[in-house]
């Protein structure tokens, strides 16, 4: 006696053709959107973008010309017409921070630049070709590196004159050296895995293999020294400014307003202090968005601060 089997309406055909429930996999969000979601970084970038229009608007931001003088304003205090008041010669200091930011933000910019290309180059090159190419590197780096950043770009300006393409040229050389060593070190732990061997194996070039393979997977630590030696480019600028070896007056810059009202400190700080706070305000940001790009980028700290950013 046979046993009557359940089918569902339609036959067997009808089961047969019923389309398989295919499981639905969670879809990582956008790289940008982990990058907004962390909380210094979203920070960061939005000061640093702020600092970009200001100086970007500083012809039409600033209400008095930088370098005008007003012998009849002289120490003026905050006012409708001077906003943060003038310094000992009649100039608006509002008006010098704004356009002092275009400096800062130059010389940091194209240290970032000179410091990812040439530190990235150099790096990569001695960490792929390793012998004796590595030793000469190794070397000069030691060299350079054992002088502290910032007297190696004063001694650079005080041989080449103060210029703002001396500070660039100074402050960047003070900095590749930091950004190679990052690199090497990065192209050292990536050289010896399976993909690497791969590439040798069906006979790609080794230009090929280290520049389409090798140095993109080395560059988000390098990217994130790269974004902190910005902040340390702005106070190298500053500090050379101070001294009187940056851009020369009148040209505004935040190291030479600062350096403007050191005699004044007593009975008008807020000359100094407002230079001052430009650069901590600065400073800060790059700090935390370089912290951000390291939370963000670097596959470890992802995974440990996976919780908090997804």
């Amino acid at each position: 006696m046979k046993q009557d089997t359940l089918l569902p309406p339609g036959g067997a055909h009808a089961q047969a053709a019923a389309p398989l429930e295919t499981p639905t996999l969670a879809r990582r969000p956008p790289r940008w959107k982990t990058m907004l979601s962390h909380p210094g970084l979203a920070i960061g970038a939005a000061i640093i973008a702020a600092m970009f229009v200001v100086a970007l608007g500083a012809p039409w931001l600033a209400p008095h010309s930088p370098t005008a003088t007003d012998l009849m304003a002289t120490l003026a205090p905050p006012s409708l017409a001077y906003p943060l008041g003038t310094d000992q010669f009649g100039r608006c200091i509002l008006s010098r921070l704004i356009w002092g930011s275009r400096v800062s933000l130059q010389v940091a910019m194209s240290v970032v630049l000179l410091s990812l290309s040439i530190g990235t180059l150099v790096g990569a090159i001695a960490g792929y070709a390793g012998g004796w190419v590595e030793r000469v590197f190794t070397t000069l780096t030691d060299v350079l590196l054992a002088f502290p950043g910032f007297l190696l770009a004063l001694a650079i300006v005080a041989a080449r004159g103060s210029s703002l393409e001396s500070i660039i040229i100074a402050v960047s050389v003070a900095y590749i050296p930091r950004v190679a060593v990052v690199m090497r070190s990065v192209v050292l732990t990536i050289k010896p895995r399976p993909f690497v061997e791969a590439s040798h194996a069906i006979g790609m070039s080794h230009l090929r293999i280290l520049f389409k393979h090798i140095v993109p997977n080395a560059m988000p630590p390098v990217i994130v020294v790269a974004t902190v030696s910005a902040a340390t480019a702005i106070l190298a600028e500053a500090g050379l400014s101070y001294l009187g070896l940056g851009v020369q007056p009148p040209t505004p810059t935040w190291g030479n307003i600062i350096s403007d009202g050191q005699g004044l400190i007593a009975d008008h700080p807020l000359i100094s202090l407002s230079a001052g706070l430009c650069i901590a305000v600065t400073v800060v940001a790059f700090n935390l968005m370089g912290d951000g790009l390291r939370d963000t980028l670097d596959p470890q700290m992802r995974k440990q601060t996976g919780a908090s950013l997804l």
